[in-house]
C-alpha cells in the first residue's frame, strides 16, 4: 500500500541577517532533515520539547510556511512543485487544528460562519446540506448546534478548541496535522 503522507529530508531554516543591507550570517535550523511517512488510517505523534520545531514541521507539510528543502508528497505528489491554485484544490485534503484556538478564529465571525465558509468555497451544497452539515460537526465535537450562532469570545477554551477541530473536520479531509489539538480542552 502506498503512504499516504511521504516527507523526505524536510528542512525549514530562518536566516539571521545583520548589518544595514541585512546580510544573511547564518540561520536558525528549526526543521532540520526529519523524513517520515505515514499509510491511510495511521496516526503519527511528534513528541519534543518546546521550539523543537513540531509546529513548523506541521506548517511545513502544509505548505503554510514555505520549506527551506525537502520533498512532501501527499498521495504521490510533491506538493512542494504545486502552483497555489492546485496547493488550494489539495488543501481541502489536508487540515490542520492549530494549537492557539483563539487566534485561529476570527472574532468578527459566528461560529456558524467559520464552518459554513470551507464549505461554501470548496464544496457544491445547498444551503439545507450546509446546515445540517454544521449541526453534524457540532454534534461530533460536543457541542450543541445552537451554539453556532455565537462569536469566539462567548466560549471557554476548551469549547474554541472543539470549534477549531470542527473547522478542520468540515471537508472529511484524508490527512489533519494536530498541532497540540487537546492542549485547551
Amino acid at each position: 500500500m502506498k503512504p499516504l503522507l511521504e516527507v523526505k529530508d524536510l528542512k525549514k531554516h530562518y536566516p539571521i541577517k545583520k548589518g544595514l543591507f541585512g546580510k544573511q550570517v547564518g540561520a536558525v535550523k528549526a526543521v532540520d532533515g526529519v523524513s517520515f511517512s505515514i499509510q491511510p488510517g495511521e496516526t503519527l505523534g511528534i513528541v519534543g520539547e518546546s521550539g523543537c520545531g513540531k509546529s513548523t514541521t506541521g506548517r511545513a507539510i502544509l505548505r503554510l510556511i514555505e520549506p527551506t528543502a525537502g520533498e512532501v508528497l501527499f498521495d504521490g505528489q510533491d506538493i512542494r512543485k504545486l502552483p497555489p491554485d492546485e496547493m488550494r484544490k489539495f488543501r481541502t485534503n489536508m487540515q490542520i487544528v492549530f494549537q492557539d484556538p483563539y487566534a485561529s478564529l476570527d472574532p468578527r465571525w459566528t461560529v456558524q460562519r467559520t464552518l459554513e465558509e470551507p464549505l461554501r468555497t470548496h464544496l457544491k451544497l445547498s444551503e439545507a446540506e450546509i446546515k445540517d452539515r454544521i449541526a453534524e460537526l457540532m454534534s461530533v465535537v460536543g457541542l450543541a448546534p445552537y451554539h453556532a450562532s455565537r462569536f469566539p469570545h462567548e466560549f471557554s477554551g476548551g469549547q474554541r478548541q472543539r470549534i477549531g477541530i470542527a473547522r478542520a473536520l468540515a471537508l472529511r479531509p484524508k490527512f489533519v496535522v494536530c498541532d497540540e489539538p487537546v492542549s485547551a480542552l
